[in-house]
């Protein structure tokens, strides 16, 4: 189970939860999956 940070809501898997989390509160996780276009070339 994991529980929304925000607005404390339960979900049973990390993709329902990271779908509410875009959705509701416009949290974004493409930064974990690759880099941002302003920090290439370092």
């Amino acid at each position: 189970m994991t529980n929304c940070v925000v607005c404390g809501q339960q979900f049973l898997d990390d993709i329902r939860f990271l779908n509410h989390m875009m959705e509701k509160h416009g949290f974004r996780n493409s930064t974990n999956d690759k880099p941002d276009r302003n920090s290439r070339g370092y």
